[in-house]
């Protein structure tokens, strides 16, 4: 008989891969994080077409490494049950239970098919996190952050995932942004029994100056 973990991961793959009502490349602007959740927060920067400009401060994180050929989303199943035991069943050295973050976080770099995948250390916990007893497990650091960043809705599937991100190089390429090269981030704020208003983002980072060209206001309809 399965366990909540694996009844959960299931569900969680289900929806995944079937989808719900909600169109997964809607754009929509939920707000990024639920009341209660601690979120990490950002300066906006500048609003371009189909993206934004964002200035994230530096932060502290709880990671793990999938090095196997996955793609993202068996990559992000993998890594969120790793995660999830290091928060809430005691996987540290002080057997901590840590409230969670937002968003989910993965780093994946393009040349090898490799993911991170990072779980925000609570402002609590910030100075002094409870050590990972999972080798797998680690603590890490992030400096600033200069992203562009585009948010849509529904679930994160693979093809979701590729589309969303060509999406947005397309939108730097015409635009003429620069960005670093090899890596993307994919950031998830819902639990995968929130069914609707869900917020998904993929990130590049900013090479040189942040800035986005104006978007052309619309003009005013004559009465």
């Amino acid at each position: 008989m399965l366990g909540a973990p694996s009844i959960t991961l299931a569900l969680f793959l289900a929806l995944a891969l079937l989808g719900n009502p909600v169109d997964s490349t809607e754009s929509v602007d939920p707000p990024p994080c639920k009341a209660g959740r601690e979120c990490f927060n950002y300066t906006l920067v500048c609003r371009g077409s189909g993206y934004e400009g964002r200035r994230y401060p530096p932060s502290s994180w709880v990671g793990t490494r999938v090095q196997d050929g996955s793609k993202y989303v068996a990559a992000a199943f993998k890594s969120f049950w790793r995660l999830f035991r290091y928060i809430h069943l005691g996987k540290n050295d002080r057997k901590a239970t840590i409230p969670m973050t937002s968003p989910v976080l993965a780093r994946v770099e393009e040349a090898d098919g490799a993911f991170e995948v990072y779980f925000m250390v609570p402002e609590a916990f910030r100075d002094d996190p409870p050590k990972p007893t999972e080798e797998t497990v680690f603590l890490t650091t992030f400096p600033e952050l200069e992203t562009y960043a585009r948010f849509f809705g529904g679930w994160m599937t693979d093809d979701v995932h590729e589309s969303q991100l060509l999406a947005l190089d397309e939108a730097l390429r015409r635009d003429q942004r620069a960005t670093k090269p090899g890596v993307h981030y994919v950031a998830g704020y819902n639990s995968p029994f929130e069914l609707f208003n869900r917020r998904n983002e993929v990130w590049r980072l900013a090479e040189g100056e942040l800035a986005c060209p104006s978007v052309p206001q619309e003009a005013p309809q004559e009465e």
